[in-house]
């Protein structure tokens, strides 16, 4: 039974400059073949104290991803790998208690 599970992927880098979308359709290629979709909830502000102690604040896509129960690992390296291609120095990622169900026309799931 599929799960959720919530990322906020930064939109820059931490230097102000934009996420190129090339590595943006990488990144969102790489949790549709884990999951076999993605939903992209809209773009979000959020803070984060850096180990030095300054403030980043960022722009980030919240994205949603049905996942199950044994892709969890593999969903946090994923996220790993995110977080070094875009320079992070940790990003958010939430698994939620909610159970995803994709029903079809005739009602079943």
């Amino acid at each position: 039974m599929a799960k959720k599970a919530i990322l906020l992927i930064p939109l820059t880098y931490n230097d102000g400059s934009s996420v190129p979308e090339e590595v943006l359709d990488e990144i969102y290629e790489a949790l549709f073949e884990l999951s076999g979709g993605h939903t992209s909830a809209g773009t979000v502000r959020g803070a984060y104290r850096m180990k030095d102690g300054t403030r980043q604040t960022d722009l980030l896509e919240q994205v949603w991803v049905a996942y199950e129960e044994a892709d969890k690992p593999r969903l946090r390296e994923l996220v790993a790998g995110f977080c070094a291609l875009l320079g992070q120095e940790a990003m958010y990622l939430e698994f939620t208690d909610s159970i995803i169900e994709f029903v079809s026309p005739d009602g079943e799931p």
